[in-house]
Formats: structure tokens, C-alpha cells, sequence
């Protein structure tokens, strides 16, 4: 028993070696192209409420962008491309923590809906529609709330809206994302070869991908590569839940129009978020999915109807 035990051992050890040794170089190929990346596309902004990171493309009607947990001011950019389409000016932001933003001793949701709007007085841009996706979801509707004469629109994507309810993943879950997003190597790994398993872990159910077209899966392995390097991401998403911990979302003062786009079977924020925005935010209509998963992959067509209908209505 002793010996076929360490025969296993000496094969897996085996196995596993191989497998750094093929995939390995890749692996730093792609960190060193995706930190120049970011490098290049980020630009940081010195305020009163603390330094920001963000990122401006495109040419239309102004839309501000706030990403999710593992994004930064890139999975921002991508997100609103594909739920908004073309005819925007993103404005997109690294939040709290994340890439070259740094949480600062005061981190509230509120002082970060502050820095938004340094950062728009700082571009000249008076009004703007706010897409918050996932946990961009409170700092979004913060600042619809404390600056609704900045705000013509609010679009709420799988966003969470208040802290964990029944329903949403639970600590152990939550705790294996947290252990993979400290290893660029083993995310990268993951998402290259497991991506059902790490969409799994970040609420799209097995049975939604075993659906996914190989566009749609093209669609996925974008967003997850949008989260590399994910080690520079770890400590914004573990801000984000300490600070909807420390403070409620304020919505009382909204007053934009609000969509909220979210699927029923949504594992990683629970669709009873959704309800909640609902019920909040007086002018808001609910559109809901019932088998799409968190970030509505499946159904971004959909989404992208909704959302022009939503903005430009007849």
C-alpha cells in the first residue's frame, strides 16, 4: 500500500511538473503583454479624495463604468462594450483597491462615489449614463444618489446592491476565489484550461455553459483574460465586501431612470439583489432572465436590445 502510494505520488508530481514545463512560458508571455497593457491604457488622477485610475475610449454620449470584483478600469471597458454597444464615451475606472487605485484609510462607498465625480469635473463631463456591473453595483447607484443632477441614466448588471443575502455564494466559495485570485499563475492556469469550472465559481451554472455557443465561449475566455494579472485585483474585492459591511447603500435620493438586468439563476450574486434595487430606486424597471447566470453571458444580445430600448425609447 506504502509503495503504490508514493508510485501515485511520483506520477502526479510527474504530471504536474510537465505541465508547468509546457504551459509555463506561455504564462509570462501573456502577465509581461497584459501589465504593459494596463500600463499604457491607465491613467491615474491625483484628487482631494484620493488618487483614481481610469481610462477613457470612444466617442458618443458619456457613460461612466464601474467594473466587478476581480476587474479593474479594463474588465470596465470591455463590459460596457458589450452591454451598451457603440455610440458611448466609457469612462471607466479602476475602483478601491484594484490595479493602480489605492484603497485609502476612509474607503467608503460614499467617497468612492466622491471620486467619481472629481474625476468627471476633472474631464468636463457634466452628465453621464452610470453602468455598474456585479460589485460596481453599490458605488453605482451611490452616486446616482448623491449626484443625481450628474446622472441620466443608471443600468444595474447582475449588481449587487446590499451585503450578502440568502442566496448568494456561500463563505467556502467565496474563500477558494479568494485563494485562486492571490496566484496570476493559477488563475491564468484555471482560465485556460478549466474555464467551466472557474465560470462555475463565479456564478454561471454548468448547465447554462454546457448551452454556450463558441461564440458565447469566445465571450467568456474575454472577460476572464480582461482579470489578468488577477493577483492586482485581490485586495479591491476584498474591500468591496468590508465596505458594504461597514455602510448600507443610500438610493432615497435617486431620481435617473434605472434598468436592472438580472438572471434568476444567478449563483455568485443572488437574483433577491435585483429585488432590492427594484424596490429602492423609485424610478427603476426590472429586467429579468431566468436561465443566463451572473454577467448574463448567454444573453448579451438580449441585453444589448434591452438597454437601447432602455436609452432610446420611441
Amino acid at each position: 500500500m506504502g509503495k503504490m502510494f508514493s508510485i501515485t505520488i511520483a506520477i502526479s508530481a510527474g504530471v504536474v511538473a510537465i505541465l508547468i514545463a509546457l504551459t509555463y512560458p506561455r504564462y509570462q508571455r501573456e502577465m509581461r503583454s497584459a501589465k504593459a497593457r494596463l500600463l499604457a491604457g491607465g491613467t491615474i488622477l491625483k484628487t482631494d479624495h484620493g488618487d483614481i485610475e481610469y481610462a477613457v475610449e470612444g466617442e458618443g454620449t458619456p457613460a461612466l463604468s464601474l467594473h466587478g470584483a476581480g476587474g479593474g478600469y479594463d474588465q470596465g471597458l470591455w463590459a460596457a462594450t458589450m452591454a451598451l454597444g457603440g455610440g458611448h464615451k466609457f469612462i471607466s475606472v479602476s475602483r478601491y483597491g484594484y490595479l493602480r487605485t489605492p484603497i485609502p484609510q476612509n474607503a467608503s462607498i460614499k467617497t468612492q462615489a466622491a471620486l467619481y465625480k472629481d474625476l468627471l469635473d476633472h474631464l468636463r463631463i457634466q452628465k453621464v449614463i452610470v453602468f455598474g456591473i456585479s460589485a460596481g453595483g453599490p458605488s453605482a447607484m451611490q452616486f446616482a444618489n448623491d449626484h443625481p443632477e450628474r446622472t441620466s441614466a443608471l443600468i444595474l448588471l447582475s449588481a449587487v446592491s446590499q451585503a450578502s443575502v440568502p442566496g448568494d455564494k456561500p463563505a467556502f466559495y467565496i474563500g477558494i476565489i479568494h485563494l485562486i485570485q492571490r496566484s496570476d499563475y493559477g488563475y491564468w492556469l484555471m482560465s485556460q484550461l478549466l474555464q467551466p469550472m472557474i465560470l462555475n465559481l463565479m456564478g454561471l451554472p454548468s448547465y447554462v455553459y454546457a448551452k454556450f455557443t463558441t461564440a458565447q465561449k469566445q465571450l467568456a475566455q474575454g472577460m476572464l483574460d480582461t482579470m489578468h494579472p488577477m493577483s492586482q485585483r485581490f485586495q479591491g474585492t476584498v474591500n468591496d465586501g468590508e465596505m458594504l459591511q461597514r455602510c448600507a447603500v443610500s438610493t432615497g435620493n435617486v431620481s435617473a431612470p434605472a434598468l436592472i438586468l438580472h438572471a434568476q439563476d444567478d449563483t455568485l450574486v443572488s437574483y433577491q439583489h435585483a429585488e432590492n434595487a427594484r424596490e429602492a430606486i423609485k424610478r427603476s424597471r426590472l429586467s429579468s432572465f431566468a436561465t443566463a447566470g451572473h454577467g448574463l453571458l448567454r444573453e448579451m444580445n438580449a441585453v444589448r436590445q434591452e438597454v437601447r430600448a432602455f436609452l432610446e425609447p420611441p
